[in-house]
């Protein structure tokens, strides 16, 4: 994206295709308005009109150079920007969309790495962070515009990768890709919601010394990955990790968008050993009053205090919301009141989730304590397999990884590899797709 020094009055993304020709991104482009500010000095050109096809600007009519009447109040901004991310939680992650011939269309997964994804990032001016994250985000519709697309993470747009051809294909919209930009992850933990904290800097992953870090922290990394405002430290619960340690004494308001924002100490941690690398909780559910993790009545964290939840729209799909940020997977069941009453703060009444959220905060509501209920409509949720037989990936970094366990006979078993097959793999597969999977 760039500020150009001319005045909006005439500009169309006619014009703005013709900028970007010019700086070698090809006739692609969008007039974003007034987006980034008034610029300072002199205003060139006033009243630009293009037909879109010239190669560069002074090919366009307008008023003459230094010719205007207008202010930098009116300084035009444009976007050479031909991919994006949709559906995720926030603009820095979902599923990637390319735009081709006036139309936007998907990516397919085949052959795509974090290489790649580093690239779309790069485009999307986040820096050379970037991972390929599977299908998280889902399928798209429309055009499927590029398959078997491979970069070598040095290009400045996905355009400049190798790939079969515009619209050259072979997939379905089911094998859609979706990137993730966060220079942040959580590594270690059962949900992609709590471990150890890594941040991206100079082209490696490091961890983060505890040293004066506070709650604010927390809230920012968080909302970093697109959790809210919420979260908190467990000290070195996940463990030590390895390599260079990035950053100590960080020092957040908790309002910052970033946490390189934030005070630190940075390039490069000298004073702390690993010993000493911070883990992270963006959790703020949990199931109480049952003697096992996996069940009870529903609590929700804000503002510093622990509330309930009422019962009403509350469904599965909002249940399965709360057992996968849980790390129990995408199963869950509501089971009414069974639990019982809670007391003190109710937080929230009339959630609504599609399933699809990484955590109840992201799904539509009241508004946090606007409700009209009793506690004795306080929600209850199960994560508990419907079936008698469920089975779980344990010790992985996220549901999805781990050594394979089986339920049966009321407990936990494991599996050998003795004629384990490709077949067998699918099956399980298949059962931890399922929603009668469990988590131990």
């Amino acid at each position: 994206m760039v500020t150009l020094r001319a005045c909006d009055d005439g500009f169309t993304d006619s014009a703005a295709r013709v900028v970007c020709y010019m700086l070698g991104y090809g006739h692609i482009g969008w007039f974003i308005g007034y987006r980034y500010g008034a610029g300072g000095g002199r205003i060139w050109l006033y009243d630009v009109r293009c037909s879109g096809t010239e190669t560069k600007i002074l090919d366009c009519q307008h008023n003459g150079w230094g010719s205007h009447n207008c202010g930098h109040d009116e300084d035009v901004s444009v976007s050479c920007i031909a991919v994006r991310l949709v559906e995720g939680p926030n603009e820095l992650e979902g599923r990637l969309e390319v735009y081709y011939r006036g139309r936007w269309g998907t990516v397919c997964d085949e052959g795509f790495t974090d290489s790649t994804a580093r690239v779309v990032c790069y485009q999307l001016a986040w820096g050379h962070t970037g991972r390929f994250i599977a299908n998280r985000y889902g399928a798209g519709s429309g055009r499927i515009w590029l398959d078997d697309v491979q970069c070598r993470g040095t290009e400045t747009t996905i355009g400049n990768c190798q790939h079969n051809g515009w619209g050259s294909h072979n997939c379905r919209h089911d094998e859609d890709v979706s990137v993730s930009c966060h220079s942040v992850r959580l590594i270690g933990g059962a949900s992609p919601l709590e471990g150890r904290l890594e941040v991206y800097y100079n082209d490696t992953w490091g961890t983060v010394c505890d040293d004066l870090v506070n709650s604010e922290a927390a809230r920012v990394i968080c909302c970093m990955l697109g959790y809210g405002r919420v979260g908190r430290f467990l000290n070195n619960h996940y463990g030590e990790g390895k390599g260079v340690i990035w950053m100590g004494n960080i020092l957040c308001d908790g309002t910052e968008a970033d946490i390189a924002y934030c005070r630190h100490s940075g390039g490069g941690v000298q004073n702390c050993t690993h010993t000493n690398d911070v883990s992270v909780s963006c959790i703020n559910v949990r199931l109480v009053g049952s003697s096992r993790p996996t069940k009870g009545r529903l609590k929700v964290h804000y503002n510093g205090t622990w509330g309930t939840v009422c019962d009403n729209g509350f469904t599965d799909a909002a249940a399965r919301v709360v057992c996968y940020s849980l790390g129990y997977g995408h199963v869950g069941r509501v089971i009414g009141n069974a639990f019982g009453d809670g007391s003190g703060r109710i937080w929230l009444d009339n959630v609504r989730c599609n399933s699809t959220e990484l955590s109840i905060i992201n799904c539509q509501h009241n508004s946090w304590g606007n409700h009209s209920c009793q506690h004795n409509d306080d929600v209850s949720v199960s994560c508990i397999a419907d079936s008698a037989e469920a089975v779980a990936l344990v010790g992985g970094r996220n549901p999805r990884v781990g050594r394979l366990e089986v339920f049966r006979a009321n407990q936990w078993g494991t599996v050998c590899d003795n004629g384990f097959t490709t077949q067998q793999l699918e099956l399980f597969a298949t059962l931890l797709d399922s929603d009668t999977s469990d988590k131990r």
